[in-house]
């Protein structure tokens, strides 16, 4: 979506909403329904849980709450504070994450501990695997027409997107990203934090844990 000249902010955003909400001409709704986000969420949960017992069949699983989901590139930090807060050592290590067993603690411990921090905190990779070709367009979409928009606004630097029939693909859709120069062109921290309030780079409508 391209606007031209000025247009009042008011009439901006609610043409994003129509726009993400397919236009249909009613009340705009979620690309995920209630349904699919406990559907996704125990996939995630359940496959994670069963790397825990596959080696500790003792264990007993917690119940957790689960975080708005977060960005591949944000996920790796917020699972060490997470893993930090449960009196774990870890470190980010080459994108990712690397983990240490805490003092006093035990191997079974640091597993649920592991599975508390990883499948509390989704990364939005794994949630887009499991979108459908529908949800799929619409995370396109917000990444076009919402997201992209907003970074150039704010004058950051952000990717012209792939060609429209990327969408057609998760495989497409995963190799673009409005944010990823700046995720790695070493964007101070407070300005990153800035732009990722001002231009969410996850849909509210992607979050496992949202009503």
């Amino acid at each position: 979506m391209v606007f031209r000249g000025w247009v009042p902010r008011g009439v901006a955003l609610a043409a994003s909403v129509l726009l993400l909400a397919g236009c249909s001409g009613g009340p705009a709704t979620s690309p995920l329904s209630q349904a699919d986000r406990v559907s996704i969420r125990t996939e995630l949960l359940d496959a994670r849980w069963q790397s825990v017992t596959d080696q500790y069949p003792e264990a007993l699983r917690p119940r957790l709450s689960i975080a708005p989901t977060v960005p591949d590139h944000d996920w790796p930090a917020a699972v060490i504070v997470c893993l930090h807060r449960l009196g774990f050592v870890a470190v980010q290590s080459g994108g990712g994450v690397e983990y240490r067993n805490g003092r006093g603690k035990t191997p079974l411990e640091y597993a649920v501990a592991l599975y508390t921090c990883e499948g509390s905190h989704p990364a939005e990779s794994a949630v887009a695997a499991r979108l459908g070709p529908r949800q799929s367009a619409s995370l396109y979409g917000y990444y076009l027409n919402v997201v992209r928009p907003c970074l150039l606004l704010a004058g950051a630097p952000s990717p012209a997107s792939p060609d429209r029939s990327a969408v057609e693909s998760l495989a497409g859709l995963a190799g673009w990203n409005p944010y990823q120069v700046i995720w790695t062109s070493g964007v101070p921290a407070s300005r990153l934090d800035y732009l990722e309030r001002r231009c969410p780079p996850v849909p509210a409508w992607l979050d496992l844990g949202s009503g």
